[in-house]
């Protein structure tokens, strides 16, 4: 009689694969939480690099795709003027990554989210007017991540930005800029950045009175992170300004 090996799995090969598969999922969870960490110190460039480590460990890892989308951006940000081919190109990284989190992760807001903070900063930086294919898009990420979370306060910042920024024509409007920022406020009352850049609205508008209401909050507040800290020296460098 001939013995055939059996086609079964052995118990140890089964449990070997298990095993393996765990490590990379925490591999990539460890990354995801450098990554993190390295974003709140401003060391944008090695958090990329800790976000595309838990990638090559797990590739369909939504969150890595979406923290690595918001890394490329700061990352973008930062870069000198001059180096406007890298600075496009990360910007396009960045819609690249998010995108991919869409699709593993429809149900996340954050996902969506950063779709409209990369184009919206691709279409910032190609210049608006240049850019008014990618405002729809833009538009549609917004729509889709307050559906998910309609308390989503950075979704109410980047709207509110969207109508101040946008022609008529592509859906911006005027009216809706103070709503869209009272929005992220009333979401997260003690963040900086929303009323920093509600302040230089109402400075824009000659509303300064207005605007001093806004930072003499904004300079009270905590700056746990280095992007933090950047908007809070803004805050007080402008209201110093203020006469």
């Amino acid at each position: 009689m001939i013995h055939r090996p059996s086609l079964r799995p052995r118990p140890y090969v089964l449990a070997l694969v298990v095993a393996c598969g765990l490590l990379f999922v925490a591999t990539a969870t460890a990354q995801v939480a450098a990554g993190d960490r390295l974003v709140d110190e401003g060391r944008f460039e090695e958090a990329v690099a800790a976000y595309e480590t838990a990638l090559a460990a797990n590739a369909e890892d939504a969150r890595a795709h979406t923290q690595l989308a918001r890394a490329a951006v700061y990352l973008a940000d930062a870069l000198p003027a001059e180096a406007e081919a890298d600075k496009e190109a990360w910007f396009a990284r960045a819609a690249e990554a998010a995108e991919r989190a869409v699709e593993l992760a429809p149900e996340d807001p954050d996902a969506h989210f950063e779709v409209a903070r990369a184009l919206g900063r691709l279409a910032q930086f190609r210049g608006v007017l240049q850019s008014l294919s990618l405002a729809a898009r833009v538009s549609r990420a917004l729509d889709a991540t307050l559906e998910l979370d309609p308390e989503h306060a950075a979704a109410w910042h980047a709207r509110a930005l969207f109508h101040a920024e946008v022609p008529w024509i592509a859906g911006g409007r005027s009216g809706q800029i103070v709503p869209s920022f009272e929005r992220a406020i009333a979401s997260e009352p003690d963040v900086i950045t929303h009323r920093l850049e509600l302040a230089r609205v109402y400075l824009d508008r000659d509303e300064p009175a207005l605007a001093r209401e806004q930072l003499e909050l904004a300079v009270t507040f905590a700056a746990p992170t280095y992007l933090d800290r950047l908007d809070l020296d803004a805050a007080r460098e402008l209201l110093a300004s203020l006469p």
